[in-house]
């Protein structure tokens, strides 16, 4: 659970918090990818198969006007021909209020966090070991509130949020609507946390019309989610996994269609500039839309998807972490033409340096 003065920080800046003087601080991190993939692979191709970059900026700023009290705003600009999508992307990731008057007891509210899943407090550059994300892993920022706390060796979350999680291209984007979702977990010693989570809602959008939804809201179309993870820490070795299952009600269909995502995370550190990590992950995911934008006959099945990625890092400095990895996916056949078949690659390198934006503009003495 986060400390007041490291909240300032949105639980995820680097460990110099204390450079926050006078209850206000700005940081981040910047990232230069360079990658090469093959020109196939629906999860890995980039940049057309040919060598493409990445520039990124996350930037948080947090302000302390009262004791425990926090405002907070964290923004992401991205641009480069290796991105998935094409162009450049400047958005506002998180935003809100926080009061956290102990560890036992911190409320928020704004655009925050998914409260299911844990590797969206990994995902910067320098908490991530690797260089890519895992593919269940959700990016999305709903608006909600949500109450966290930490009581001896037990933690909780609970809280009510617009979005579900969702992973775009899978299922359609959804509309905002309450979801309640909860998790807890339990420390029963230094570097071992068991945790689940869940949650359930709408996962549909506003925009189909009665016949595709038969003559139903598109609120009554559920999705449930029910996930465990696991973090261990012994020596120079780190350890994260994560496992969700999903379970989605379709229209048209009598019985719902079921998923199941998982992924082991190893890392060692072999000194303290250098370290090696690992990811397997395979996602088992229901591939639901329908067959045209105006068609009430839906596609829904399951797509299996495996990949691997392995890679090593190296701190130039304390603030500044190159990494390279190869990752490759395997996509198992499916009669669905439309689902994803062809297999690939990709090589990564990555430069990552964490700022301080306060101490930078600081007038010397």
């Amino acid at each position: 659970m986060c400390h007041a003065s490291v909240a300032l920080a949105l639980c995820v800046a680097p460990a110099s918090v204390a450079s926050a003087q006078g209850g206000f601080l700005v940081q981040g991190v910047t990232d230069f990818e360079l990658w090469k993939t093959d020109s196939a692979s629906t999860l890995l191709a980039r940049g057309s198969g040919h060598p493409a970059v990445i520039a990124r900026a996350d930037i948080w700023a947090a302000y302390e006007p009262v004791r425990n009290l926090v405002l907070f705003v964290e923004a992401l600009g991205e641009t480069g021909q290796a991105r998935r999508d094409a162009g450049s992307l400047a958005q506002w990731k998180q935003y809100g209020i926080r009061f956290s008057p102990s560890d036992a007891l911190t409320l928020e509210a704004g655009g925050i966090r998914q409260i299911v899943g844990t590797f969206s407090a990994r995902q910067l550059s320098y908490r991530n070991p690797l260089v890519d994300a895992p593919d269940g892993y959700s990016t999305t920022y709903p608006k909600g509130a949500r109450v966290d706390g930490t009581l001896g060796i037990f933690d909780y979350r609970a809280g009510v949020l617009s979005l579900p999680l969702f992973r775009e291209g899978y299922v359609p984007i959804p509309s905002d609507a309450p979801r309640p979702a909860i998790g807890a977990g339990i420390t029963p010693f230094a570097g071992m946390r068991f945790g689940m989570s869940a949650t359930q809602g709408p996962y549909l959008n506003d925009a189909f019309t009665p016949a595709q939804l038969r003559a139903q809201e598109w609120k009554a179309y559920k999705q449930r989610i029910v996930a465990a993870d696991l973090q261990l820490s012994r020596g120079y070795f780190e350890g994260h996994a994560e496992l969700a299952h999903s379970v989605y009600d379709v229209p048209g269909r009598p019985t719902a269609i079921k998923g199941l995502l998982y992924y082991l995370e190893p890392k060692y550190t072999f000194t303290p500039r250098f370290f090696l990590a690992g990811r397997y992950e395979r996602n088992d995911y229901p591939f639901i839309r329908p067959v045209t934008e105006t068609s009430p006959i839906w596609i829904a099945n399951r797509v299996v998807l495996q990949d691997v990625e392995v890679g090593g890092g190296f701190r130039a400095t304390a603030t500044t972490l190159l990494k390279l990895s190869v990752r490759a996916d395997h996509w198992a056949p499916n009669a669905n033409p439309n689902a994803p078949h062809d297999n690939g690659y990709a090589v990564a390198f990555q430069w990552s340096q964490m700022l301080d934006l306060v101490e930078l503009f600081r007038p010397r003495q």
